[in-house]
């Protein structure tokens, strides 16, 4: 038995070492992101030994059984079949882990979060993943990939290729007594691992969480460990389990309280019954590069010149991270449920009211177009479903410039503006931008003092072609009819926020702009918080439509409605009121932020958010 415990003790030496030299990849590639807290890495093995021990547990346990017959091998050939059978093991597991860990910090620079199973959402869509990536993410992918292999093939040199497993010359009574043992152990061993101790509640995420910034407990959380933790979650748990915290009752009473209005009549913003409305989907256009919304001055001067112009909504949060759900809630006026992307559940989509079926009973014709393709995220199997009469992307047309994800915004806005101006009216046409979405390969000369930020030059560019499509809205012979909706999918984590719980993660611009806005509403704004899931009530509003079917969308011109937004992703979900923003870890049970220091204040911004999301999921369930 000395030689079974000697060669599983190396083995779990190996796998520590490997994953601290992965943590420390992680630590070169991000390094300036750890600043001002360096002297945290030292004490981050310790915090994630927790974690380490328990994605040892679960990548050895096969290895672990096949030890086993060991004992009651006598001979060498036997013997060797297994050391042999768990060698291939042991490498198989190694470029597993070694992928997911070089995947981590790929996909880290653009999601800021830990790999997990929010990729099985793009794979409906694979070919999307690799355009979005750019030749410096391949670079990287590959060059941390070979490192890991080198280190490995070290390891595995130095203590692994002679760590064979021996043959024990006792007495078949001892195999057997001790071949037992060294089960029953072993097993208890590994399975006391995998869940972290004998305290009554297993592992989890926060007990590698020990610093106030969210990079330094990525780090130390085991990439192995959330990765299995998450697909278990994603594959195997059921999301009702997260969404029964109040009796449903309570939940429809609350939800109901807090979508009631007085009855005021909207403040009245056009001057003409049926405007021509475009609406112009802005990719990830994050507020904090967006000077009149409290960001950064210059990098979008056309659209900040256009906000003294029209009416500026400042305080709207987008209710996910993505842009199959940013469209769901814009046209749909349906917020997103934390861990579920309708808009991949077709039988569910034709369950959604839409802006273009409702101005369609007007005689309205829709549109939508983007220069990439529709079908991530399933987007366009959305638009379909929710009835637009005609779609367009990239496989449509034969534009440049292009890029890796497709037709720049170069050549879309004047595209598109082709299309507004032949379009029969009314009309309520769409276009969804993609410049602003990694790789940043637009034909653009870097933006001046942002270290050559990608996404700060990408911003500027839009914005550059965007005042071109602009100026030929204002020369549309009936611009006095035209109402332009500007307003993004997402926000995202940029240079001077990469915490994805921070709520200037999820705020985001809306500004409604054109020859229809009256006189008294130009350059002014409205500082109410809401979300881009009550755009949608708040134009049929305008427009005298009845907006009853979009129970989930709230009037931003009604002064009686509440003013609160729902922030979720994968694993979160969040209440922003005027107060601040309370976040809350769904999966790790765990409060991530509030700006409240009363217990009671917390549970109170968690209730009404648990209120409205677990009456809107038992809805998704029956639909």
């Amino acid at each position: 038995m000395k030689g079974q415990l000697i060669f599983f003790g190396k083995l779990l030496a190996i796998w520590l070492l490997f994953f601290l030299f992965q943590r420390l990849l992680f630590i070169f590639h991000f390094l300036g992101d750890f600043s001002g807290n360096y002297g945290e890495l030292f004490l981050m093995p310790f915090h994630g030994l927790k974690l380490d021990l328990s994605a040892f547990g679960y990548i050895s346990g096969i290895a672990f059984i096949m030890s086993v017959p060991s004992f009651f091998l006598t001979g060498e050939k036997g013997l060797k079949i297994i050391n042999r059978i768990i060698t291939i093991y042991f490498w198989t597991i190694l470029i597993l882990v070694s992928l997911i860990m070089c995947g981590e910090i790929v996909t880290y620079i653009e999601w800021k979060t830990k790999l997990s199973s929010k990729i099985f959402m793009h794979f409906g869509t694979p070919s999307e993943i690799f355009r979005t990536a750019s030749g410096s993410y391949t670079f990287w992918y590959f060059f941390y990939f070979t490192v890991q292999i080198i280190f490995g093939y070290l390891l595995y040199n130095r203590w692994f290729k002679k760590n064979k497993i021996k043959s024990t010359l006792q007495s078949i009574s001892k195999r057997l007594i001790y071949g037992l043992t060294y089960f029953l152990v072993g097993a208890f061993v590994l399975v006391l691992m995998i869940r972290g101790g004998l305290q009554q509640i297993p592992v989890s995420a926060t007990d590698g969480y020990f610093s106030n910034k969210q990079i330094v407990n990525d780090v130390t959380v085991n990439p192995v460990w959330n990765f299995i933790n998450t697909c278990y979650v994603h594959f195997k748990v059921d999301l009702s389990a997260y969404y029964h915290n109040l009796d449903p009752q309570v939940s429809d009473e609350l939800t109901a309280n807090l979508y009631a209005s007085e009855g005021i009549d909207s403040i009245k913003i056009f001057n003409q019954k049926q405007p021509n409305i475009v609406l112009v989907t802005l990719e990830g256009w994050s507020a904090q590069m967006i000077e009149p919304l409290g960001g950064e001055s210059g990098i979008t001067p056309n659209f900040n010149q256009l906000c003294e112009e029209g009416l500026l909504f400042t305080e709207i949060f987008s209710t996910g991270g993505t842009s199959e759900t940013g469209h769901s809630s814009i046209i749909s006026g349906y917020p997103t449920i934390a861990g579920v992307s309708i808009s991949t559940q077709s039988s569910k989509c034709r369950h959604l009211p839409s802006l273009n079926q409702s101005f369609e009973a007007l005689g309205y014709n829709s549109f939508y177009t983007f220069g990439g393709s529709l079908s991530y995220g399933n987007i366009g199997g959305y638009l379909t479903d929710v009835g637009f009469d005609k779609l367009v992307d990239e496989n449509d047309l034969n534009l440049t410039p292009t890029g890796k994800l497709g037709i720049h915004d170069e050549a879309m806005f004047p595209y598109f503006l082709s299309e507004v101006q032949k379009a029969k009216r009314p009309y309520f046409y769409g276009l969804f931008t993609q410049s602003t979405h990694s790789p940043y390969d637009m034909p653009a000369e870097p933006f001046p003092g942002y270290n050559n930020d990608g996404y700060v030059t990408s911003m500027h560019y839009a914005d550059e072609h965007l005042a071109k499509f602009v100026e030929g809205i204002r020369n549309l012979p009936d611009y006095d009819n035209t109402v332009v909706v500007f307003i993004a999918d997402h926000g995202r984590a940029n240079i001077y926020n990469q915490n994805t719980y921070d709520e200037m993660y999820f705020h985001i611009p809306l500004l409604i702009w054109g020859g229809a806005l009256k006189n008294e509403y130009a350059g002014q704004t409205i500082d109410r918080v809401g979300s881009q899931a009550d755009l949608a009530k708040t134009l049929l509003n305008q427009l005298d439509i009845n907006s009853d079917d979009f129970h989930w969308s709230k009037d931003l011109l009604d002064p009686s409605t509440q003013a609160w937004a729902i922030c979720t992703s994968t694993l979160s979900y969040g209440w922003k009121n005027e107060d601040g923003y309370t976040v809350y870890h769904m999966i790790d049970d765990r409060l991530v932020y509030s700006p409240y220091t009363d217990q009671k204040e917390i549970d109170a911004a968690l209730k009404k958010c648990r209120a409205v999301l677990e009456a809107m999921y038992r809805e998704f369930i029956e639909m």
